[in-house]
């Protein structure tokens, strides 16, 4: 690697730990820092669906919930993310500690104006990734609802 692209992942770095303690600050008073965290995601569309990939290493597949709102504008991905507390009682000094553990939900939107097939919904969790498969569904049919005036 140059040298060049060493000092961009550096600052790169610097950048995103400022970030972070400039949000913890900001959600002081929300849930605890040290208990909340968000995985990162990707969201592409297909020509067949919409596709989400949740970065969630370490997390138990039955750690986690996945849910699509009712509007069909969010999936919502939530659970938890636990440390081993016989390593973490054998501690005698931290020199490093940028792995969050505890709950988490990341509230991801999707593209506006894309209906999806609600039914045919899937996760999969493989090698701390979570793919979720939002079908496309057809375009329902626009017809006039008239309303009666009383």
């Amino acid at each position: 690697m140059n040298r060049d692209a060493e000092v961009v992942r550096v600052m790169e770095r610097e950048m995103q730990r400022i970030a972070d303690e400039a949000l913890r600050g900001f959600f002081s008073g929300v849930p605890q820092p040290e208990k909340y965290w968000q995985p990162r995601a990707d969201v592409h569309e297909t020509a067949a669906s919409v596709i989400v990939k949740v970065e969630v290493p370490g997390v138990r597949p039955d750690a986690l919930t996945v849910a699509l709102s009712s509007d069909d504008r969010y999936l919502t991905v939530s659970g938890t993310r636990y440390e081993d507390p016989e390593e973490r009682e054998h501690r005698i000094r931290c020199y490093q500690l940028e792995i969050y553990f505890g709950p988490f939900e990341r509230q991801i939107p999707l593209p506006a104006g894309v209906r999806v097939d609600r039914e045919g919904v899937t996760a999969k969790y493989r090698d701390g990734m979570l793919l979720v498969h939002i079908p496309k569904g057809q375009p329902r049919p626009r017809t006039a609802t008239e309303v009666e005036v009383e």
